[in-house]
């Protein structure tokens, strides 16, 4: 592992900083909010104040699966807390917060799908399908994955990520 330069950490800060000129949405490029990475499930049915976990993960359908750096702002609906966030990639560089828009950049990972963030949640309410979701990230209106090596940080756009929750 290359030790962060500021060469390469200013190269970082640049990616990050143009990422709003991503590449238009397309099918293969995905963010997603699941509730379990083998089953790739989109609802939680929960009990009030009982945890759950929420995973944010980066998608590719490509030949050559490589993703380094993604952007995004996760919107948490009133009556869901985050009671904690566990990222699950090395990181190189992060800006912001998930819940105020952040840009996050990791060591090239070359698989098609990359667990980024765990989230621990839990629901302090009843309620039936209320909606956890990605929107892009504030200061670029950027919602997205970026590639790498072999791609030379192609930027793909997402569509937004959808969680629905029902709490009993």
């Amino acid at each position: 592992m290359a030790p962060i330069t500021m060469k390469r950490h200013i190269t970082v800060l640049h990616l990050c900083a143009c990422l709003s000129l991503a590449a238009p949405v397309t099918a293969g490029e995905r963010l997603r909010l699941l509730t379990d990475l083998q089953s790739g499930g989109q609802k939680v049915a929960t009990e009030v104040r009982k945890p759950f976990f929420v995973w944010l993960v980066a998608e590719r359908d490509a030949d050559k699966p490589q993703i380094s750096t993604v952007a995004f702002r996760l919107e948490v609906p009133e009556g869901v807390v985050i009671l904690g966030e566990e990222l699950q990639v090395e990181s190189l560089i992060a800006l912001g917060t998930p819940r105020s828009g952040m840009h996050l950049a990791f060591h090239c990972i070359e698989k098609k799908q990359v667990p980024v963030y765990r989230f621990k949640m839990v629901t302090t309410r009843p309620f039936e399908n209320l909606t956890l979701r990605t929107h892009p990230e504030g200061k670029t209106n950027f919602l997205g994955i970026v590639g790498c090596r072999d791609e030379n940080f192609t930027e793909w756009a997402c569509e937004p990520a959808v969680l629905t929750i029902t709490s009993k």
